[in-house]
């Protein structure tokens, strides 16, 4: 039973399983500079911010700017979710970089990305 709660943890939150609140945001941005640099995908910025009480469970927000063709911003999600666990895509905009060649046309792309963690009730 404990290898499958482990497995399931895994599953939920990558390696971020056991991790202390306090360096979860900032392993979170290594990953994702991590995964930028894989998956030719230009980082602009990673702006971490706090969200809401969801039941027992506290959003961590980062709102993530990047440039990317389509193909590599579709492989940089794949490994996104694969490296950091269950990341909710709260909000995106999608648009086209100006001064692009036409046959690899870059994207502008901002999306919130939500993490939950749990929080035990009398945890503060």
């Amino acid at each position: 039973i404990d290898e499958e709660v482990e497995r399931l943890s895994r599953e939920l939150h990558g390696d971020m399983a056991r991790m202390p609140a306090r360096q979860m945001e900032s392993f979170i941005i290594g990953r994702l500079q991590k995964v930028s640099w894989a998956t030719d995908v230009e980082l602009v910025s990673v702006q971490p911010g706090q969200g809401r009480q969801v039941q027992n469970f506290r959003e961590s927000l980062f709102e993530v700017n990047l440039r990317a063709g389509y193909h590599d911003f579709f492989e940089w999600l794949q490994i996104v979710k694969h490296e950091l666990g269950y990341i909710v895509v709260k909000r995106f905009e999608i648009s086209h970089s100006d001064n692009e060649v036409a046959d690899d046309p870059k994207l502008n792309l901002v999306l919130t990305l939500v993490s939950y963690r749990m929080e035990h009730p009398n945890a503060s």
